[in-house]
Protein backbone atom coordinates (compact mmCIF):
# COMPACT_ATOMS: atom_id res chain seq x y z
CA UNK A 1 0.00 0.00 0.00
CA UNK A 2 1.21 3.49 -0.81
CA UNK A 3 0.18 6.71 0.87
CA UNK A 4 -0.01 10.11 -0.79
CA UNK A 5 1.25 12.13 2.17
CA UNK A 6 4.72 10.88 2.99
CA UNK A 7 5.12 10.80 6.74
CA UNK A 8 8.85 10.27 6.93
CA UNK A 9 11.78 10.75 4.63
CA UNK A 10 15.14 9.18 5.33
CA UNK A 11 18.48 10.95 5.45
CA UNK A 12 18.94 10.79 1.68
CA UNK A 13 15.45 12.06 0.86
CA UNK A 14 14.02 8.67 -0.15
CA UNK A 15 10.48 8.07 1.10
CA UNK A 16 10.23 4.33 1.65
CA UNK A 17 6.72 4.36 0.21
CA UNK A 18 8.02 5.96 -3.01
CA UNK A 19 6.97 4.02 -6.07
CA UNK A 20 10.48 3.64 -7.50
CA UNK A 21 11.69 2.00 -4.31
CA UNK A 22 8.66 -0.29 -4.18
CA UNK A 23 9.19 -1.39 -7.78
CA UNK A 24 12.88 -2.17 -7.36
CA UNK A 25 12.26 -3.90 -4.04
CA UNK A 26 9.64 -6.12 -5.67
CA UNK A 27 11.83 -6.92 -8.67
CA UNK A 28 14.70 -7.85 -6.38
CA UNK A 29 12.57 -10.58 -4.75
CA UNK A 30 10.52 -11.66 -7.75
CA UNK A 31 11.57 -15.31 -7.57
CA UNK A 32 10.45 -15.69 -3.94
CA UNK A 33 7.29 -13.69 -4.48
CA UNK A 34 6.28 -15.77 -7.45
CA UNK A 35 6.59 -18.84 -5.24
CA UNK A 36 4.44 -17.18 -2.57
CA UNK A 37 1.57 -16.82 -5.03
CA UNK A 38 1.99 -20.32 -6.45
CA UNK A 39 1.86 -21.73 -2.93
CA UNK A 40 -1.61 -20.22 -2.44
CA UNK A 41 -2.84 -22.72 -5.08
CA UNK A 42 -5.48 -20.43 -6.55
CA UNK A 43 -8.02 -22.04 -8.83
CA UNK A 44 -8.32 -20.79 -12.39
CA UNK A 45 -11.21 -18.37 -12.73
CA UNK A 46 -10.93 -17.11 -9.15
CA UNK A 47 -12.04 -13.60 -8.17
CA UNK A 48 -9.23 -11.85 -6.30
CA UNK A 49 -8.98 -8.53 -4.48
CA UNK A 50 -5.45 -7.16 -4.08
CA UNK A 51 -5.99 -5.03 -0.98
CA UNK A 52 -3.40 -2.27 -0.74
CA UNK A 53 -2.16 -3.00 -4.25
CA UNK A 54 0.12 0.03 -4.57
CA UNK A 55 1.44 0.35 -8.14
CA UNK A 56 0.15 -3.14 -9.05
CA UNK A 57 3.36 -5.06 -8.50
CA UNK A 58 1.63 -8.31 -7.61
CA UNK A 59 -0.95 -8.07 -10.42
CA UNK A 60 0.93 -10.16 -13.04
CA UNK A 61 1.65 -12.88 -10.47
CA UNK A 62 -2.00 -13.02 -9.41
CA UNK A 63 -3.20 -12.85 -13.02
CA UNK A 64 -1.03 -15.81 -13.98
CA UNK A 65 -2.42 -17.79 -11.05
CA UNK A 66 -6.12 -17.18 -11.82
CA UNK A 67 -5.80 -17.34 -15.62
CA UNK A 68 -7.62 -15.33 -18.25
CA UNK A 69 -10.96 -16.46 -16.90
CA UNK A 70 -10.19 -14.99 -13.49
CA UNK A 71 -10.50 -11.38 -12.31
CA UNK A 72 -8.45 -9.07 -10.12
CA UNK A 73 -9.49 -5.87 -8.39
CA UNK A 74 -6.64 -3.74 -7.08
CA UNK A 75 -7.57 -1.43 -4.20
CA UNK A 76 -5.46 1.29 -2.62
CA UNK A 77 -5.86 4.71 -0.99
CA UNK A 78 -3.19 6.34 -3.17
CA UNK A 79 -4.40 7.89 -6.41
CA UNK A 80 -0.83 8.14 -7.70
CA UNK A 81 -0.17 4.45 -7.10
CA UNK A 82 -3.42 3.41 -8.78
CA UNK A 83 -2.71 5.50 -11.87
CA UNK A 84 0.75 3.94 -12.08
CA UNK A 85 -0.75 0.47 -11.71
CA UNK A 86 -3.26 1.12 -14.47
CA UNK A 87 -0.63 2.47 -16.85
CA UNK A 88 1.50 -0.61 -16.32
CA UNK A 89 -1.38 -3.04 -16.78
CA UNK A 90 -2.74 -1.27 -19.87
CA UNK A 91 0.25 -2.52 -21.87
CA UNK A 92 0.23 -6.09 -20.56
CA UNK A 93 -1.56 -9.32 -21.42
CA UNK A 94 -3.66 -9.29 -18.24
CA UNK A 95 -5.18 -5.83 -18.84
CA UNK A 96 -8.72 -7.09 -19.58
CA UNK A 97 -9.06 -8.96 -16.30
CA UNK A 98 -7.87 -6.17 -13.98
CA UNK A 99 -9.54 -3.10 -12.52
CA UNK A 100 -8.30 -0.60 -9.95
CA UNK A 101 -10.35 1.35 -7.44
CA UNK A 102 -9.61 3.74 -4.61
CA UNK A 103 -10.96 2.47 -1.32
CA UNK A 104 -10.04 1.51 2.22
CA UNK A 105 -9.40 -2.06 3.26
CA UNK A 106 -12.34 -2.06 5.63
CA UNK A 107 -14.72 -0.85 2.92
CA UNK A 108 -13.87 -2.84 -0.19
CA UNK A 109 -15.79 -1.85 -3.35
CA UNK A 110 -17.18 -5.35 -3.96
CA UNK A 111 -20.34 -7.18 -2.99
CA UNK A 112 -20.34 -9.01 0.32
CA UNK A 113 -19.64 -12.70 -0.08
CA UNK A 114 -18.33 -12.31 -3.64
CA UNK A 115 -14.56 -12.87 -3.48
CA UNK A 116 -12.50 -16.05 -3.52
CA UNK A 117 -9.29 -14.48 -2.22
CA UNK A 118 -8.30 -11.22 -0.60
CA UNK A 119 -4.55 -10.82 -0.89
CA UNK A 120 -2.67 -8.07 0.92
CA UNK A 121 1.10 -7.54 0.79
CA UNK A 122 3.21 -5.21 2.95
CA UNK A 123 0.16 -3.43 4.35
CA UNK A 124 -0.42 -4.97 7.77
CA UNK A 125 2.64 -3.23 9.21
CA UNK A 126 0.75 0.07 8.89
CA UNK A 127 -2.51 -1.11 10.49
CA UNK A 128 -3.04 0.18 14.06
CA UNK A 129 -5.64 -2.55 14.67
CA UNK A 130 -4.91 -5.41 12.27
CA UNK A 131 -7.37 -7.77 13.96
CA UNK A 132 -10.27 -5.39 13.35
CA UNK A 133 -9.20 -4.72 9.75
CA UNK A 134 -8.80 -8.42 8.93
CA UNK A 135 -12.19 -9.18 10.47
CA UNK A 136 -13.81 -6.36 8.50
CA UNK A 137 -12.45 -7.83 5.27
CA UNK A 138 -13.86 -11.28 5.96
CA UNK A 139 -17.51 -10.63 4.99
CA UNK A 140 -16.42 -9.75 1.44
CA UNK A 141 -15.17 -13.32 1.02
CA UNK A 142 -17.30 -16.19 -0.17
CA UNK A 143 -18.08 -18.84 2.40
CA UNK A 144 -14.79 -20.69 2.65
CA UNK A 145 -12.93 -17.84 0.93
CA UNK A 146 -9.34 -17.10 1.85
CA UNK A 147 -7.52 -14.08 3.24
CA UNK A 148 -3.76 -14.14 2.59
CA UNK A 149 -1.50 -11.58 4.26
CA UNK A 150 2.15 -11.15 3.33
CA UNK A 151 4.52 -9.00 5.35
CA UNK A 152 7.99 -8.49 6.71
CA UNK A 153 9.55 -9.16 10.10
CA UNK A 154 12.78 -7.29 10.66
CA UNK A 155 13.49 -9.48 13.64
CA UNK A 156 14.67 -11.96 11.01
CA UNK A 157 16.96 -9.55 9.13
CA UNK A 158 20.71 -9.80 9.34
CA UNK A 159 23.55 -8.15 7.45
CA UNK A 160 26.77 -10.13 7.49
CA UNK A 161 30.09 -8.27 7.38
CA UNK A 162 28.65 -5.50 9.59
CA UNK A 163 29.56 -5.05 13.26
CA UNK A 164 26.91 -7.21 15.01
CA UNK A 165 26.79 -4.89 18.03
CA UNK A 166 26.15 -1.85 15.84
CA UNK A 167 23.48 -3.79 13.99
CA UNK A 168 21.81 -4.81 17.25
CA UNK A 169 21.76 -1.22 18.51
CA UNK A 170 20.24 0.05 15.26
CA UNK A 171 17.51 -2.60 15.19
CA UNK A 172 16.66 -2.22 18.87
CA UNK A 173 16.50 1.56 18.53
CA UNK A 174 14.14 1.30 15.56
CA UNK A 175 11.88 -1.20 17.30
CA UNK A 176 11.70 1.01 20.38
CA UNK A 177 10.97 4.08 18.24
CA UNK A 178 8.15 2.30 16.42
CA UNK A 179 6.50 1.64 19.77
CA UNK A 180 6.51 5.38 20.51
CA UNK A 181 6.28 7.11 17.13
CA UNK A 182 2.47 7.55 17.19
CA UNK A 183 2.72 9.58 20.40
CA UNK A 184 5.24 11.78 18.59
CA UNK A 185 2.97 12.63 15.68
CA UNK A 186 3.93 9.88 13.23
CA UNK A 187 1.74 7.23 11.66
CA UNK A 188 1.58 3.75 13.16
CA UNK A 189 4.14 1.22 11.98
CA UNK A 190 5.19 -2.26 13.09
CA UNK A 191 8.01 -3.66 11.00
CA UNK A 192 8.14 -6.76 13.20
CA UNK A 193 4.58 -7.77 12.27
CA UNK A 194 5.30 -10.84 10.13
CA UNK A 195 5.60 -13.35 12.96
CA UNK A 196 2.44 -11.96 14.61
CA UNK A 197 0.13 -12.41 11.62
CA UNK A 198 -1.05 -15.94 12.38
CA UNK A 199 -2.28 -14.87 15.80
CA UNK A 200 -4.02 -11.81 14.33
CA UNK A 201 -5.91 -13.90 11.77
CA UNK A 202 -7.08 -16.39 14.38
CA UNK A 203 -8.24 -13.58 16.64
CA UNK A 204 -10.12 -12.04 13.70
CA UNK A 205 -12.13 -15.23 13.27
CA UNK A 206 -10.32 -17.08 10.47
CA UNK A 207 -10.02 -20.86 10.51
CA UNK A 208 -7.34 -23.24 9.25
CA UNK A 209 -4.71 -20.53 9.58
CA UNK A 210 -1.47 -21.46 7.82
CA UNK A 211 1.89 -19.72 8.04
CA UNK A 212 4.58 -19.96 5.38
CA UNK A 213 8.04 -18.47 5.88
CA UNK A 214 10.25 -17.51 2.93
CA UNK A 215 13.92 -17.01 3.73
CA UNK A 216 15.53 -14.55 1.36
CA UNK A 217 19.31 -14.69 1.12
CA UNK A 218 21.51 -12.63 -1.18
CA UNK A 219 25.30 -12.82 -1.50
CA UNK A 220 27.84 -10.66 -3.28
CA UNK A 221 27.89 -9.60 -5.98
CA UNK A 222 24.46 -8.13 -5.35
CA UNK A 223 22.00 -7.47 -8.18
CA UNK A 224 21.56 -3.73 -8.61
CA UNK A 225 17.89 -3.77 -7.60
CA UNK A 226 18.70 -5.57 -4.37
CA UNK A 227 21.56 -3.16 -3.76
CA UNK A 228 19.09 -0.27 -4.12
CA UNK A 229 16.59 -2.00 -1.84
CA UNK A 230 19.13 -2.55 0.94
CA UNK A 231 20.39 1.02 0.79
CA UNK A 232 16.84 2.26 1.21
CA UNK A 233 16.20 -0.07 4.15
CA UNK A 234 19.45 0.92 5.84
CA UNK A 235 18.62 4.60 5.52
CA UNK A 236 15.09 3.99 6.78
CA UNK A 237 16.36 2.35 9.98
CA UNK A 238 17.85 5.69 11.06
CA UNK A 239 15.24 8.09 9.65
CA UNK A 240 13.07 10.47 11.71
CA UNK A 241 16.08 11.54 13.73
CA UNK A 242 16.82 8.05 15.14
CA UNK A 243 16.13 9.30 18.68
CA UNK A 244 17.53 6.22 20.43
CA UNK A 245 20.84 6.10 18.58
CA UNK A 246 23.99 8.10 19.11
CA UNK A 247 25.20 10.38 16.35
CA UNK A 248 28.27 8.16 15.94
CA UNK A 249 26.12 5.06 15.47
CA UNK A 250 23.99 6.78 12.85
CA UNK A 251 27.07 8.00 10.99
CA UNK A 252 28.80 4.64 11.13
CA UNK A 253 25.65 2.78 10.04
CA UNK A 254 25.05 5.00 7.01
CA UNK A 255 28.72 4.87 6.12
CA UNK A 256 28.47 1.08 5.90
CA UNK A 257 25.85 1.33 3.15
CA UNK A 258 26.54 4.58 1.32
CA UNK A 259 30.18 5.61 1.66
CA UNK A 260 32.12 4.74 -1.52
CA UNK A 261 35.18 3.63 0.44
CA UNK A 262 33.40 1.69 3.19
CA UNK A 263 30.28 0.35 1.49
CA UNK A 264 29.82 -3.21 2.72
CA UNK A 265 27.39 -3.95 -0.13
CA UNK A 266 30.40 -4.01 -2.45
CA UNK A 267 32.41 -6.44 -0.31
CA UNK A 268 33.06 -9.91 -1.69
CA UNK A 269 31.96 -11.50 1.61
CA UNK A 270 28.71 -9.55 2.01
CA UNK A 271 25.53 -11.51 2.66
CA UNK A 272 22.05 -10.47 3.78
CA UNK A 273 19.18 -12.60 4.97
CA UNK A 274 15.60 -11.97 6.02
CA UNK A 275 12.33 -13.87 6.22
CA UNK A 276 9.01 -12.78 4.77
CA UNK A 277 5.79 -14.37 5.97
CA UNK A 278 2.60 -15.29 4.15
CA UNK A 279 -0.26 -16.21 6.47
CA UNK A 280 -3.63 -17.37 5.19
CA UNK A 281 -6.93 -18.23 6.79
CA UNK A 282 -10.39 -19.41 5.73
CA UNK A 283 -13.44 -17.26 6.34
CA UNK A 284 -16.57 -19.03 7.55
CA UNK A 285 -18.15 -16.21 9.52
CA UNK A 286 -20.74 -15.25 6.90
CA UNK A 287 -21.26 -11.76 5.51
CA UNK A 288 -21.73 -10.00 8.84
CA UNK A 289 -19.42 -9.54 11.78
CA UNK A 290 -19.11 -7.14 14.68
CA UNK A 291 -15.79 -5.85 13.34
CA UNK A 292 -17.29 -5.26 9.90
CA UNK A 293 -20.19 -3.25 11.30
CA UNK A 294 -17.92 -1.21 13.59
CA UNK A 295 -15.38 -0.39 10.88
CA UNK A 296 -18.09 0.59 8.39
CA UNK A 297 -19.58 2.94 10.98
CA UNK A 298 -16.37 4.51 12.23
CA UNK A 299 -14.45 4.84 8.94
CA UNK A 300 -15.67 7.52 6.51
CA UNK A 301 -15.60 6.39 2.88
CA UNK A 302 -13.01 7.77 0.46
CA UNK A 303 -14.02 9.66 -2.63
CA UNK A 304 -14.22 6.95 -5.31
CA UNK A 305 -11.64 6.55 -8.02
CA UNK A 306 -12.33 3.93 -10.68
CA UNK A 307 -9.73 3.33 -13.37
CA UNK A 308 -10.16 1.44 -16.60
CA UNK A 309 -7.91 1.14 -19.63
CA UNK A 310 -10.21 3.52 -21.52
CA UNK A 311 -9.62 6.20 -18.87
CA UNK A 312 -5.93 6.53 -19.77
Amino acid sequence: MVVNNVVHVNECGLPLNAIEWLVKHHQSKLQERGQMIRDLRLEKGSCVVDAGCGPGLWTPLLAEAVGLEGSILGVDISTEALITAQKISSNNWYRHQVQYKRAMLEQLPVELGSTDLIFSANVSQYLPDPVATFAAMGPYLKQGGQLAIKDIDFGTMQFHAIDPMLQARVFQARERWEQERVANGYAYEDSWVGSKLAGYLREAGYKDVKESAYRIVRRAPLPRNFHFYLQGIAQWFVCEGAPYLSHNDVTHWLQCFTDPEHNVLENDDFMSEETEFVVSGIWDGGTKSRFHIDMQTETPPLEPLFLTNEAL
